[in-house]
């Protein structure tokens, strides 16, 4: 597994002198216009992820090179493509640039775009167990090779003894090259924002029973039917896959 930084132990540095090294970022989403209680954790999330990883680069060494999920540029396109894409992590690479390091891009796009389209498909909600059947195997198809994809991208970016930055969903099931030494950055704020997204799972279960009054003599009966959510891209409900490398849990001031 990757190791897990927090506040416990501090390595020495003399650890870390040779060798290729990746610190890993869990890349969170926020939905557009999203309530105040959120935009503070998501806020707070990303401002502790470039803490953690600051205080990583005083130990270690700095950042060279930067990948991102869904992000198929390279340098200042990649920025822009990110600008609009998720605010939060745009800030974070844009503040790593400014310090010298290079936004690599780590998708193919025509994979990506391939990727997307499939997803966008199982969001539809589709009547057919054949079509779904279909749909959904060519989605999965798709994302393993996206992960291959990024596997040999990353392999082939990141020089000897550099060190790396990958933005990417959680449970990402992405096989890293054994050589490569795995750092999780896991900002406290990251459990503030899964337990929010609970509460909100939770809620409408609590409200389901005043919703399903009868309606008044006269006046039709409404059914909603909610779609199945488009799968976030990167994502899936598998659980991620370990880590060549050892596990090693560390905790950053």
């Amino acid at each position: 597994m990757a190791e897990e930084l927090g506040r416990i132990i501090k390595p020495e540095a003399e650890q870390f002198k040779d060798g290729r090294r990746l610190f890993l970022v869990p890349l969170i989403f926020t939905p557009f216009s999203p309530p105040g209680e959120l935009q503070a954790i998501v806020e707070r999330y990303w401002q502790e992820a470039l803490s953690q990883i600051k205080g990583l680069e005083s130990r270690i060494g700095r950042v060279k090179r930067v990948y991102h999920e869904m992000v198929a540029l390279d340098e200042e396109s990649g920025l822009s493509t990110l600008e609009s894409l998720n605010t939060g992590s745009h800030n974070l690479v844009k503040s790593i640039i400014e310090r010298g390091g290079s936004l690599t891009s780590i998708e193919d796009s025509d994979l990506l775009n391939e990727f997307m389209d499939w997803g966008r498909c199982l969001s539809t909600g589709l009547y057919s167990h054949k079509v779904l059947t279909t749909v959904l195997q060519s989605y999965q198809e798709t994302q393993e090779c996206r992960n291959k994809e990024m596997a040999s991208r990353l392999d082939k970016s990141l020089g000897v003894d550099e060190i790396g930055l990958l933005i990417v969903t959680e449970n990402h099931r992405i096989q890293f090259p054994p050589d490569i030494e795995v750092f999780y950055v896991a900002p406290p704020a990251l459990d503030e924002y899964k337990r929010w997204l609970r509460r909100q799972e939770e809620s409408p279960k609590k409200e389901k029973p005043a919703s399903q009054e009868k309606p008044e003599k006269g006046e039709s009966a409404k059914a909603e039917k909610s779609p199945e959510a488009e799968p976030k891209t990167g994502e899936n409900k598998s659980e991620t896959s370990k880590p060549a490398k050892r596990t090693r849990k560390k905790k950053s001031s």
